[in-house]
């Protein structure tokens, strides 16, 4: 050591630059590691822009988009009500059009000159999250500092900029929701409270100072606390469910004023600062105030009654600590003394006021009890977080931070450590429960790590810096130093570096398919409030008074679709969702979603629409009737309650059947029930409201016991989960003699018939397609393993080679082809992203035909989206005269007079063919006939602008003989035959037996097989 300062003092330069260094070294560490942050989150920027288009990740940050424009336009107004989500009720926007979109929309106004384009404030938005996430950096620092020094914020910042969590991915550039402006001024108010907390145990404020008016004395404590109460609400200006800070605040002064009471010590000092604090935080979140309601989503009563709370809590605990004193009771007695008191006044709230004590528990469990369970697990944020995860994240510092916490509750008994790191122990405690409960809370949990990480990797230094003094650097010392900063960082570069973003380097292909099909709606359906040639226009940003229950008006219509996409309906389709990511409608959007029958699900609209404005389309994409890789059809059974006629909830939907893909590893095919189906979501996307038909093709499995002993399907001994069958006949023979087969089940194939829809209608559809998706192709390739085995693909180095278009990303760069028998039946209906679909009176046909008999309509539609035809099909049953009656959905004719001027849709899904209609009944002799007409359908008499029904006659003629007896000759839905000929198959009897205990599922249908010819449109 002295060596070393020798060689300094013969080296001036040398010597001012190690000085400098010294002095300095903090903020060159530090400037680095902010460079790191803010190029790693980024550089994928120009990702984000798609077709010239500023698009960004996820769902909220579409929303923060509508209300921080509302408020460059009402500047520092934020929208207090927007009726234009969740019809037909509307919402007050609570989470958003907060402090959070005020910081942006400032920014935007500035960079704009005071009047940003819509350009200019995506791009503002586009890149305040990494600059926030740098914010929280600095704070993180000064957090860092106050309980390890230089060194320690240090190694926090490093933590911080290094970790590998949802901080990461919620600072990205484009994931612009509130999570990163949580973080922050979460991160400020704790650091608030640590620097007055410190100020009055330096000071040591007491009562009688106040009393006696001792300004000069109290002003720093009084100044930071109330600074302290401010940057606490400022977290719930930003994010108003934010209660959970005064929850960990509240705890904080409970421990620690009664730690520094049983070891001797005035708890007076640290109350004072509490009180203020939290009183300031009350006062000041008043003024926001929105309902008398106790909510955490609005600004409500709960949220100044909790900060009052705590401070008349802190006033409390001074005062007992005082009479303690006076009374010379044992120390010991004070924490019994106020558990018990708090024990009390729990009770007593559960007994007087029962539902508020339920709410609080509710909410207490539902954020930090580590019990995730139902609807909430349908949400991926909220799922709760797997502990393997920790380490892939931050290496060993969350187990270092655990270290910290343990040495800090240890110091706090003797004194040895100052008052403000039990908060950061609180901290880390509240928020690591939190997301262990909701993986979401996640982005708190970085800063209280790093800090803690900070606190150790000081102490450490400490240590050998007292030995260097005294004894010089010795190696030892020096392999400690490397060794700590090893074990710190060395895992958070190499197992799962910062730096590896991929997934949130892209807004991703969901918006990207839906932005799409959206860009079709938003030009080819009316404006709210023109529908039917209605003149109720809405103001898109127009300012509404708040309410529970907005009235809309005639020509004002709803979208239905499931919560998830709600968002995107508003800002990139500009209309009403019946639901949103608020969840808002989700249980509504559930029953019709789900709704076993037409019947069902139009009355779930009925209990809700207005008598001038209705819910008027309906949009299903993909992932919502997806059950396997990247689908969503497992979420709306956790949140369908059954209100309409249905005493039990609809399903099973889904049978899984496990098949080996590798070594000790499964995967899962799902093959799909009849209720599936039936669900009205499902018979939208996959057969656009017509009829479906079985087909001659069953799903094998067999029953094994896993290692539990529970019974699981299993593909077949011979890998041969589906087979074909040259009959329906066939088909049911093999499933009732082998018992653990199903008729159906898989792509568009159900196995028994699905009767049509006669109110919807195909309007539209993304040109995007699903098979865009890797998920989507992922999915399909999965299925097809299960299916097929690996007989179903085939591997090639480009999709050039592959036999087919349905093509998966394989892991040695090349591609993985399904071929034909594979990609068969995959399927119901072209794939397109997101399909839309009108809701409508339809047009009453009125016709004669043969008496009681069966009538089939058929009518060719081309969907110009996915480039391919499809054919509606309904059935009506003629009555002893002959006469029957049908309602129909789509339109043949009469296109050019409803379009988006007159009130209607523009509707790109047209006919190639005028309504064909048909039966077959037996002759003289057996002979089979058929009976055989024409119609056409104009759009107004779908519309309902027209109430003339639609007349057709039915006319019989004699054809070949055909061997109709024959029970079973089908095909699924409707195929073109020879010479121009239209084949409708029939229906079958399918008797299946699942053979577990999940039941038995039966149907009885009757065979019917005729060909007619097909009549060109008129």
């Amino acid at each position: 050591m002295s060596q070393w300062r020798g060689r300094l003092e013969e080296n001036p330069e040398l010597e001012r630059a190690v000085d400098w260094l010294d002095e300095y070294y903090h903020l060159v560490l530090g400037a680095l590691l902010l460079g790191f942050m803010l190029w790693n989150r980024v550089r994928p920027a120009e990702n984000f822009v798609v077709d010239g288009e500023i698009m960004f990740s996820g769902n909220d940050p579409w929303y923060h988009y509508r209300t921080t424009v509302y408020t460059v336009q009402n500047w520092p107004a934020t929208m207090p009500f927007d009726p234009w989500t969740y019809f037909p009720k509307g919402t007050s926007s609570g989470q958003f059009g907060t402090l959070y979109d005020q910081i942006m929309a400032t920014a935007a106004l500035v960079v704009g000159l005071g009047s940003p384009s819509a350009e200019t404030i995506k791009t503002v938005m586009l890149y305040t999250p990494p600059v926030f996430a740098l914010a929280v950096a600095v704070v993180a620092y000064f957090i860092g500092k106050r309980v390890g020094g230089r060194a320690g914020g240090v190694v926090t910042v490093a933590v911080v900029a290094l970790a590998a969590d949802r901080f990461l991915w919620n600072g990205m550039v484009g994931s612009t929701d509130h999570h990163i402006a949580e973080t922050l001024f979460q991160a400020l108010g704790v650091l608030g409270v640590m620097v007055a907390v410190s100020v009055a145990q330096r000071d040591k404020p007491v009562y009688e100072q106040f009393r006696d008016r001792e300004i000069d004395a109290l002003r720093e404590t009084v100044g930071w606390s109330v600074l302290a109460g401010f940057a606490v609400v400022l977290y719930l200006w930003t994010w108003p469910p934010g209660v959970l800070l005064l929850g960990i605040l509240g705890v904080y002064f409970l421990l620690q004023l009664t730690v520094e009471f049983v070891r001797g010590e005035s708890p007076e000092h640290t109350a004072i600062a509490g009180a203020i604090t939290m009183a300031t935080a009350g006062t000041l979140i008043l003024p926001a105030f929105q309902t008398l309601q106790l909510t955490a989503t609005d600004f409500s009563l709960l949220h100044p009654l909790l900060s009052y709370g705590v401070a008349a809590g802190c006033v409390f605990m001074a005062w007992l600590a005082r009479e303690f004193e006076r009374r010379d009771a044992d120390r010991f007695l004070y924490p019994v003394t106020v558990g018990g008191i708090l024990v009390v006044g729990a009770g007593l709230l559960a007994v007087v006021l029962p539902d508020v004590f339920g709410y609080l528990a509710n909410n207490v469990n539902r954020v930090v009890g580590m019990d995730t369970q139902g609807r909430t697990l349908t949400v991926a944020e909220a799922q709760p977080l797997d502990a393997q995860a920790l380490f892939p994240f931050y290496g060993f510092s969350a187990f270092v931070a655990a270290v910290g916490a343990v040495l800090v509750l240890g110091r706090q008994v003797t004194g040895r450590v100052r008052s403000e790191s039990l908060l950061l122990v609180v901290w880390l405690a509240f928020v690591t429960a939190a997301t262990f409960t909701q993986q979401r809370f996640g982005y708190y949990m970085t800063v209280p790590i790093a800090a803690m990480t900070g606190y150790v990797v000081a102490d450490v230094f400490g240590w050998i810096a007292a030995d260097v003094r005294e004894d010089g650097v010795q190696t030892y010392q020096a392999i400690t130093v490397i060794a700590t900063l090893l074990v710190v960082f060395a895992p958070m570069v190499a197992v799962s570096p910062a730096t590896s973003i991929q997934g949130f380097d892209s807004p991703g292909d969901g918006i990207q398919g839906w932005s799409d099909g959206l860009e079709w709606f938003d030009q080819n359906v009316p404006a709210e409030g023109q529908y039917g040639g209605a003149n109720n226009s809405m103001d898109y940003y127009g300012t509404y008074d708040a309410r529970d229950d907005f009235d809309y008006e005639s020509g004002q219509y709803g979208v239905m679709s499931w919560w998830d996409y709600g968002h995107w309906i508003t800002v990139q389709g500009e209309a009403i969702p019946n639901a949103n990511p608020f969840q808002q409608g989700a249980t509504m959007a559930a029953n019709y979603l789900l709704a076993p029958n037409e019947t069902q699900a139009n009355d779930v609209l009925q209990q809700i629409d207005e008598d001038d404005a209705e819910t008027r389309y309906v949009a299903v994409d993909w992932q919502m009737v997806g059950t396997s890789r990247g689908g969503k059809f497992g979420a709306p059974p956790q949140f369908y309650n059954a209100t309409v006629d249905e005493d039990e909830t609809p399903g099973p939907y889904t049978r899984r059947i496990s098949y080996p893909i590798g070594e000790n590893r499964n995967g899962v095919f799902v093959q799909h029930r009849q209720a599936y189906y039936e669900t009205q979501m499902v018979r939208l996307y996959q057969f656009h409201g017509s009829a479906a038909q079985p087909q001659p093709v069953v799903v094998d499995w067999e029953l094994t016991e896993d290692q539990r002993g529970r019974s699981v399907r299993t593909i077949p001994e011979d890998g041969r989960t589906i087979r074909s069958f040259d009959s329906m006949q066939e088909a049911r023979q093999y499933v009732q003699e082998d018992g653990t087969a199903a008729i159906g089940g898989i792509g568009g194939v159900p196995s028994e018939r699905v009767p049509a829809l006669e109110h919807y209608r195909l309007v539209g559809a993304s040109e995007q397609s699903a098979t865009q998706s890797t998920q989507y192709n992922l999915g399909k390739l999965y299925e097809t393993y299960g299916i097929y085995g690996s007989a179903g693909t085939t591997s090639a180095q480009n999709a050039s080679q592959c036999p087919t278009d349905v093509t998966v990303p394989s892991q040695n760069g090349g591609v993985i082809c399904l071929n034909e028998q594979a990609e068969q039946g995959l399927t119901g209906t072209s794939p397109q992203w997101v399909k839309f679909f009108e809701r409508v009176p339809g047009a009453t046909v009125e016709g004669t035909g043969p008496e009681n008999a069966t009538v089939t309509a058929r009518v060719e539609m081309n969907d110009p989206a996915a480039n391919d035809t499809f054919v509606y099909t309904q059935r009506a049953q003629t009555d002893d005269q002959g006469n029957f009656e049908m309602t129909l959905p789509y339109s043949t004719t009469g296109y050019g007079e409803y379009g988006t001027e007159e009130g209607y849709t523009n509707v790109s899904v047209r006919a190639n063919t005028s309504y064909q209609f048909s039966a077959n009944t037996a002759g003289e002799n057996g002979t089979p006939q058929i009976w055989y007409g024409t119609a056409d359908v104009t759009e107004g008499q779908v519309v309902g602008e027209n109430d003339t029904p639609v007349t057709v006659e039915l006319n019989s003629s004699t054809i070949r003989q055909q061997d109709a007896s024959e029970d079973g000759n089908e095909t699924i839905g409707n195929t073109t035959g020879t010479n121009g000929t239209t084949t409708e198959s029939g229906d079958g009897t399918a008797n299946e037996t699942d053979g577990t205990s999940d039941g038995e599922t039966t149907a009885t249908e009757t065979a019917n097989s005729v060909d007619v010819p097909v009549a060109p449109r008129r």
